[in-house]
C-alpha cells in the first residue's frame, strides 16, 4: 500500500519518491526468500512437535527401522 502511495507522489515533481517505492519492492522481494527459509522449517518442526505429543511424551523419532540398530 505504501509503495502505490509513493508512486502517487512521484508522479508528481518529487521523483525521490518513485526510488522510495523501488526501494521497497526491492526489499519485498529480498524478504520473501528469507521468510520462507525461516518458515517451512519452523511448519516441519511443529508438525513434528504435535506428532509426538500425539503419540506420547515418550515417543521419539527413530526412523523407519527402530527395531535395528
Amino acid at each position: 500500500m505504501a509503495s502505490i502511495v509513493f508512486l502517487v507522489n512521484a508522479d508528481g515533481d518529487d521523483a525521490a519518491y518513485g526510488y522510495l517505492a523501488l526501494f521497497l519492492w526491492l526489499g519485498i522481494a529480498a524478504a520473501i526468500p528469507v521468510l520462507l527459509a525461516l518458515g517451512i522449517p519452523a511448519i516441519v518442526m511443529k508438525r513434528r512437535v504435535r506428532q509426538q505429543e500425539r503419540l506420547g511424551r515418550d515417543a521419539v523419532y527413530r526412523g523407519r527401522k527402530a527395531g535395528e540398530r
